[in-house]
């Protein structure tokens, strides 16, 4: 930036922007990178505060384990490599004293930060939120990271998280005051806050009700897969999106020996080809009904029974939703859920979010099914995983 000329510039072409990857743009010449990231803390922290910073508490700040003879010169050998990296335009907007350091940004400059408050004071309606997601490009500075500067780094944690949440809260007021948004602005949800679930849930949903059930079904995927590898768990309601491509028809009947299967066991039949035969990752999970009461009399028996097999449909029926295949057990109250699709990591969180889902949803569908004058038995699930490599005949 040190070719650039005060006198020349025009103050359209002067842009300062914090939200996503810091960068500071003044006439041809663009500023994003400093010679170490305490000097682009020093202007950060300058620039939010917009008045005048003691110089022992920038020293405390930003080297806390070294003393204030030793912060202080670090102190000044870090605003020497800022003055270098601003140019000319260090002279314009750094205010130096002996005992304090300020960032005077003129009013010409154009602000990000400014520009989405702005925004976010005015009409929550697609078309803003349209332009607040073009100012709001990620977190505050979000390549940014002091670990070992605690009180810095919890500082720039809370202002990330307030300015967050006002952008949620905005989108979702706008959310909840029409019905239906365009697919396009949905998806800049989605990518610019990937771990919130809400946004994830009304981009499936409205892509389903539009009848793009393969799209709706590859995001709900993506998130089931995102969720996995931070080791979160769905809401309930989202994993019932899954309803959408997934009819829940069940038959219950036995299930007939079929195809390569059926040929291999029966007597008489030539041998498998090698290209029948494949290997494929499987994760499983066996779930079981624990039943517990008094049974003595037959009534009773019958309607925990009754309730038994009403519960196992249902439970294979949150399987299918999920696009699992389920095995009834040879004995009631047993089932298996079984996921062969995307990797090992994927199919248990999809086991797990199963399990979890139906746990907490357990109690309501017992209410549901329980149809007799006695007390419903107390049922709880019992589950076991497996995963692993197995041979598959088509």
């Amino acid at each position: 930036m040190q070719d650039a000329t005060v006198n020349e510039r025009d103050d359209a072409d002067e842009r300062l922007a914090l939200f996503g990857q810091f960068s500071l743009v003044v006439g041809d010449d663009e500023l994003t990178q400093f010679s170490y990231d305490k000097v682009k803390a020093l202007l950060v922290f300058l620039l939010l505060h917009q008045q005048p910073v003691n110089r022992a508490s920038l020293a405390e700040l930003l080297w806390p384990d070294q003393g204030l003879s030793s912060g202080r010169t670090n102190l000044r050998h870090a605003l020497h490599c800022l003055r270098q990296s601003l140019g000319e335009v260090a002279e314009q907007v750094l205010v130096v004293s002996r005992q304090t350091i300020a960032f005077c940004r003129p009013d010409s400059w154009h602000f990000d930060l400014h520009e989405l408050q702005q925004l976010l004071e005015g009409e929550p309606d697609a078309a803003t939120l349209e332009e607040l997601l073009e100012h709001y490009r990620g977190d505050l500075v979000e390549e940014l990271h002091l670990p070992a500067c605690t009180e810095f780094q919890r500082w720039l944690v809370k202002l990330r998280n307030e300015w967050r949440q006002r952008v949620i809260r905005f989108a979702e007021s706008v959310l909840e005051a029409q019905e239906e948004m365009p697919d396009s602005l949905l998806q800049a949800l989605v990518n610019r806050f990937s771990g919130y679930g809400p946004f994830h849930e009304r981009l499936v949903r409205q892509l389903a009700e539009q009848g793009q059930l393969a799209a709706a079904h590859e995001q709900h995927n993506a998130y089931l897969q995102l969720l996995a590898l931070s080791g979160q768990q769905p809401e309930p309601s989202f994993l019932q999106l899954a309803r959408f491509w997934s009819d829940g028809s069940v038959e219950h009947k036995g299930y007939p020996l079929q195809g390569a299967i059926a040929r291999t066991l029966a007597a008489g039949n030539s041998p498998l080809s090698e290209d029948e035969i494949e290997q494929r990752q499987l994760s499983v999970m066996a779930i079981r009904l624990c039943v517990q009461g008094d049974f003595s009399a037959r009534d009773e028996t019958r309607a925990c029974l009754v309730l038994q097999i009403e519960l196992m449909r249902w439970l294979e029926q949150q399987c299918h939703h999920l696009g699992g295949f389920w095995l009834p057990g040879a004995t009631g109250g047993l089932g298996l859920a079984c996921f062969g699709t995307h990797g090992p990591a994927h199919q248990l969180a999809e086991l797990v979010a199963l399990y979890e889902h139906c746990r907490k949803a357990l109690p309501d569908e017992v209410a549901r099914h329980w149809d007799s004058e006695f007390e419903p038995p107390g049922i709880e699930l019992a589950a076991g995983l497996n995963s692993g490599r197995v041979i598959y005949l088509p």
